[in-house]
This record gives C-alpha cells, sequence and structure tokens, in this order.
C-alpha cells in the first residue's frame, strides 16, 4: 500500500509539473515571479491542499502571478481561493526559488499566521482537499520541495534562494 500511495504522489507531482510547464510557456507577463507559495501557520500547523488532477500530493496553496499582479498580492488571492481564508497581512518572504523552466521561471514563498474566517471546506474546481498539519510531521505524500519550504519556515531560514 504504501509503495503505490508513493507512485500515486509521484503521479501527481508529474501532473503538476505539466500544468505548471503549460503556465509558464503560455503566460507573457514582464513580472519575474511567475508563481507564489503561501505558508499558513497557526499554533505550530500549517495548511496544506490537494488539488482534484492531483490527488495524491499534498501541497502549499499558491499559483500563477497574473498580469500586473503584485507577488504578494497573487499570494494573498490564492490563499483565498484555495483555503477561504482571508490573509490580513504578509509576515515575511522565506526565499525565491528557480523553478525547473528557466530564469523566467521564479516562484516566491511567503508566510503568515494573520489570517481569518474559516477553512473552506466544500471542495471547488481546483481543490479537492484541504488539511491542517503538525509543522514537525508533515504527510508523507507532500511535495518535496513543499517539505523544504515548510522546514526552512520551521528553521527560521528568510532571504533563502536556490533551485525549487
Amino acid at each position: 500500500m504504501r509503495i503505490i500511495r508513493r507512485l500515486g504522489m509521484y503521479l501527481s507531482l508529474t501532473i503538476i509539473s505539466v500544468v505548471h510547464a503549460i503556465r509558464y510557456w503560455t503566460d507573457f507577463s514582464t513580472n519575474p515571479i511567475q508563481g507564489v507559495r503561501i505558508i499558513l501557520v497557526q499554533e505550530r500547523r500549517v495548511i496544506l491542499v490537494s488539488h482534484w488532477y492531483a490527488p495524491w500530493a499534498w501541497t502549499l496553496p499558491g499559483g500563477g502571478v497574473q498580469k500586473n499582479e503584485k507577488p504578494e498580492d497573487a499570494a494573498i488571492r490564492e490563499a483565498r481561493e484555495e483555503t477561504g481564508f482571508t490573509v490580513k497581512s504578509l509576515a515575511g518572504e522565506i526565499g525565491r526559488y528557480q523553478g525547473r523552466w528557466g530564469r523566467g521561471d521564479l516562484i516566491a514563498v511567503y508566510y503568515t499566521g494573520d489570517f481569518g474566517g474559516s477553512l473552506a471546506l466544500k471542495p471547488n474546481l481546483e481543490i479537492m482537499g484541504r488539511c491542517w498539519f503538525d509543522i514537525d510531521t508533515l504527510p508523507e505524500e507532500i511535495s518535496p520541495a513543499n517539505r523544504r519550504r515548510i522546514e526552512a519556515y520551521r528553521d527560521g531560514v528568510r532571504g533563502e534562494t536556490g533551485k525549487w
């Protein structure tokens, strides 16, 4: 069973990678940051989401930066769309990471504990599931890159750069 879950996670991550590649190759924005992720943290717990098109992997809420949108605003928008929470302010940025598709594929990761509302339990067209996880015991089926970003947050890393 564990092998099947692991294969499902890698299949999901491949699908997510294809979706991001399509976004990258069809987005003609001049914004240097193409994607964002946001760590919503409360009492040493973080929220992760699962997508309909990649149901076997947990990821941080996030997505693409729209034309003429600030990356910070994109992170706040994605948090609301994917979790139902309204972010009041961002506390900071963990870092900026080079994606797989070249110099124009840059992902910024933000964090905050300043949000309100309630977790949207109703699935939508993109997100299948949302769940809180203890920051020290993340699920096995989490994207490895997302795991590294959460661990960086937990360990106090700020201003990090590198590969996604």
